[in-house]
């Protein structure tokens, strides 16, 4: 188990994320802190990140301050000036790997 932990907690792909949630019984809004797989940020599109990943990168401090459109347009941004570059979608189609 102590081994399964170090594990998550040295992997550079993971981040213990606050994430946001809703309790579907009486409606009031949750927060867990959780270890999360953040290795499609950046590589993904905003509307194809999982909402854990999402909240991730809305704590991220580059990203934190600004309001939801703006960050939205920054991230996607980034994203597109990356895929561009790797030809991303490409390789993704081809079933090949890629990294950051």
């Amino acid at each position: 188990m102590n081994n399964k932990i170090e594990s998550i907690t040295s992997n550079p792909k993971s981040a213990y994320v606050k994430c946001k949630g809703l309790n579907i019984w009486n409606g009031t809004p949750t927060t867990e802190n959780r270890w999360v797989d953040v290795s499609d940020v950046f590589k993904e599109l905003w509307s194809d990140l999982s909402s854990d990943c999402q909240d991730y990168v809305m704590s991220l401090d580059q990203y934190k301050n600004m309001d939801f459109d703006t960050m939205l347009k920054k991230y996607d941004d980034e994203t597109y000036a990356w895929i561009k570059k790797t030809d991303a979608w490409n390789l993704k189609g081809f079933g090949l790997s890629y990294s950051k």
